[in-house]
């Protein structure tokens, strides 16, 4: 790859760069949101909306993400359904990583211990206080670590967008590659696909410490 070459290809790098951060952080939005409604209400023990939501995280974690985002951006159009591929990658990836979030907050909201549950009912809190106040917050802390590993594999999720045709961080390197038959442009992905891993993980150590400090 000679300077020229890189000049040309830098803005497609670039825009391929801007795609796979947006969708990567409306993606971890999105599927934390979805996974901790999930969650909340799967604690909560109703027994016909707990087995509902069950289903639901049953199907998304078992499902390949590949799957989800095939019928979502091919298989829907049968019946008239067609979506912009980003919105069709991003849905896919918020269906299926909002399962594993939602088990992930589950098991932090049932590891509380139940007397902090009973004191905070003992100062005369209603359960919804107690849920949005107490149980919530808690479980969040305790799960900092799993859902920053979580978000981590949002970002390679969104490798996959490339075979919806979205032009993201991928794709541009596979378009450099079929342009000029170098490698190059995929060792380049990759390095800045390792520094944005490097940051959620630097991120994520500052988030657990403060979590920590704040118990």
């Amino acid at each position: 790859m000679n300077a020229l070459q890189f000049a040309g290809w830098l803005p497609d790098l670039l825009e391929g760069l801007k795609i796979t951060m947006a969708a990567s952080l409306i993606s971890i939005v999105t599927s934390t949101v979805l996974g901790a409604v999930v969650a909340i209400f799967v604690a909560y023990d109703n027994k016909i909306v707990t087995g509902i939501l069950r289903v639901f995280v049953s199907i998304f974690r078992n499902t390949p993400l590949l799957v989800i985002m095939f019928f979502i951006f091919y298989g829907l159009p049968l019946i008239n359904v067609v979506w912009p591929p980003l919105l069709c990658g991003i849905l896919a990836i918020t269906l299926n990583e909002s399962a594993f979030v939602a088990e992930i907050l589950r098991g932090s909201i049932l590891n509380i211990p139940q007397g902090d549950i009973e004191a905070a009912v003992s100062l005369g809190l209603k359960k919804w206080q107690v849920s949005s106040k107490i149980i919530f917050p808690l479980a969040m802390r305790n799960s900092v670590p799993m859902l920053v590993g979580q978000s981590s594999v949002i970002v390679k999720d969104t490798s996959l967008f490339s075979l919806i045709m979205i032009f993201d961080l991928m794709r541009a390197g596979q378009a450099y590659y079929d342009k000029y038959l170098s490698s190059v442009s995929i060792w380049i992905v990759g390095v800045i696909y390792v520094l944005i891993f490097l940051a959620l993980s630097w991120l994520g150590a500052r988030l657990e410490q403060k979590a920590s400090f704040k118990r």
